[in-house]
């Protein structure tokens, strides 16, 4: 992995959501607030009174300082310590709020937490691993966590953990942070604002000596610092890039990995697996768990909006999502060119999708000694036959890990754009990537032959209604709740049931319920009239029999009569299937 940073851009990390501002002190009641870390490592630190969190003095006063595993910078620090000195580094964190932090547990979006000029990267060898502590000049560190500045967009390193921030980003950041410093007095001391002038007066300055430090290493011989290759008279002349090419987007990989690989890839992270277990049952997770240890695909079936690819993206613990991937497959799909790309044969240049250089990412962690699980979603897997597209991935995942050439697809051609000159257009299949496929109840059977079905694990997904909503984080009284469980009951048959597209519908729609005008009684009834009625008569459902009728009569008189239009269109539906026995919808 290289340092491949852009000359003046900033760098960049996510932090967690701390309760108190990285002031040095623990969260209180540190199990109930969700931050990011994972629960159990919450209750048995943070609220047992142990400091093990590496965030915690990001803004102390005494000591302000970041710690960053080995497994996070030692690839670029291990060899050069001094390689983040004088840059400019700017932490963001999961939006959150009292009492519980972040929303049903996952960040909704992300606000900056504060930056530092980095001083020096210290390395700490603790008893059984390493660590990198990050130090601030002691004028050169700023709070901004009670601003509410959003995060910038970030781009990836070549390297896990720390990301780049392009400058033209930077100087609207501080703009829209000394705007907020004027607006906000509460939780926020005159010394906190003077930090923050002081940063931003001098940001840009500090981005153009940093600048020159990064200039001056890429111009270093020393290896793990991107620069130009050399060529030398006793070399093999490889084939002239492009000048799009030159950008190395995608480095060389190292001859070898540099660890030895675990025996077994988990498709579930640990960390992930009892929120599986408490939305989907635990039959729902041990299926899961069989799925991946005997398939190198796993398919989700079931009724739309169910959650399959939010599920499957539950698998690791990937906010960012930097190792997961949604691939969404086209009605057009007929080849492998579909989603690996295309070779110009007049250039003999390989155009890769985002698909492969999703996967040539892995390979260079793979090699890289990263065993990190990746996921890779494939949406509407049947849309169009998979043994048209899928057949070289289907192929070569059948050989193990050390089968290197098997696992190894050849593009053809003389380079691939974006990655780095020399870099040979032939794709490893990292072991650490794990398939999973989504496909909508009733299924295309034209699509799914016999032979595709016997190299898949198949796991069924149902919801239930209460789950759905608790999932999408909706705020709703226990009445409003029995009204929706038993609408689902009477509608569900007819395809339109409350799914997690409903709930996260009414979800939404509550948190903006400001802008509609109404109470939330009514918001509930205009989300039902249309994810409910609408899909029932669009989809023209026939079969709505005088029992069926009969049910929605007695959702519409009971638990669903504060749903005013709803039940009124409901009940009229019930009345005639009543009196003639079948009304076709």
């Amino acid at each position: 992995m290289t340092f491949d940073i852009v000359p003046g851009n900033a760098l960049g990390c996510r932090t967690n959501a701390h309760r108190h501002g990285w002031d040095g002190s623990i969260c209180e009641d540190a199990a109930d607030w969700a931050c990011g870390i994972e629960s159990d490592f919450r209750t048995k630190y943070c609220q047992a009174g142990t400091p093990r969190c590496f965030h915690l003095h990001l803004f102390d006063e005494d000591d302000p300082h970041l710690i960053i595993p080995d497994s996070g910078v030692g690839w670029l620090l291990g060899k050069h310590p001094e390689a983040f000195d004088e840059q400019v580094l700017l932490i963001w964190a999961p939006q959150a709020e009292e009492p519980h932090g972040m929303v049903g547990g996952r960040p909704v979006g992300s606000y900056m937490a504060g930056a530092y000029r980095i001083e020096s990267a210290e390395r700490i060898e603790q008893r059984n691993h390493i660590e990198w502590k990050i130090h601030p000049y002691d004028d050169g560190w700023a709070y901004m966590g009670s601003l509410e500045t959003q995060a910038p967009r970030f781009i990836h390193l070549g390297g896990p953990y720390i990301k780049q921030v392009d400058r033209a980003a930077i100087g609207t950041l501080f703009e829209s942070a000394m705007k907020s410093a004027t607006e906000v007095t509460e939780y926020w001391t005159q010394e906190e604002k003077e930090r923050l002038e002081h940063f931003a007066g001098h940001v840009d300055e500090w981005l153009s000596g940093a600048e020159e430090r990064v200039v001056a290493l890429m111009g270093d011989s020393r290896p793990g610092v991107t620069k130009e290759p050399k060529q030398s008279e006793s070399s093999v002349e490889a084939p002239e890039p492009e000048p799009e090419l030159a950008q190395r987007l995608i480095p060389l990989p190292p001859k070898a990995p540099s660890v030895e690989p675990p025996d077994s890839f988990p498709m579930i992270d640990e960390s992930r697996r009892e929120r599986i277990e408490q939305i989907y049952g635990t039959r729902t997770l041990r299926s899961l768990q069989v799925a991946a240890m005997t398939h190198p695909l796993v398919l989700l079936t079931g009724h739309a909006g169910v959650g399959k690819s939010t599920l499957a993206l539950e698998f690791i613990d990937d906010p960012q999502r930097e190792r997961s991937l949604v691939v969404p497959v086209g009605a057009n799909w007929a080849s492998p060119e579909h989603l690996f790309g295309t070779l110009n044969k007049s250039t003999g240049i390989f155009e890769p999708t985002r698909f492969t250089n999703f996967m040539r990412a892995a390979e260079l962690a793979w090699l890289a000694g990263d065993f990190e699980t990746r996921v890779v979603v494939f949406e509407n897997f049947d849309l169009c036959p998979p043994e048209d597209w899928l057949s070289e991935i289907r192929i070569r995942l059948q050989y193990p890990a050390t089968s290197t050439r098997d696992r190894t697809i050849d593009f053809g051609g003389k380079a691939v754009r974006g990655w780095a000159p020399g870099a040979e257009p032939r794709l490893f299949l990292s072991p650490t990537v794990r398939f999973v496929a989504t496909v909508d109840e009733p299924l295309r059977p034209e699509s799914l032959t016999a032979r595709l079905l016997d190299d898949v694990g198949i796991v069924e997904l149902t919801i239930s209604t209460a789950d759905a909503l608790r999932l999408s984080g909706a705020s709703l009284t226990t009445k409003q709740i029995e009204g929706l469980v038993a609408l689902d009951r009477c509608t569900r048959p007819f395809l339109a049931g409350i799914n997690l597209t409903t709930a996260n519908s009414i979800s939404n729609c509550l948190e903006r319920i400001k802008e509609l005008g109404v109470d939330n009684w009514k918001t509930l009834d205009l989300v039902l009239c249309q994810e409910i009625l609408s899909k029932m008569e669009l989809l023209k459902i026939d079969g709505l029999s005088e029992e069926h009728g009969h049910e929605l009569i007695n959702w519409s008189e009971g638990p669903g009569k504060k749903f005013i239009r709803t039940a009124a269109r409901l009940a009229e539906l019930g009345e005639r299937a009543s009196r003639v026995g079948v009304y076709e919808v």
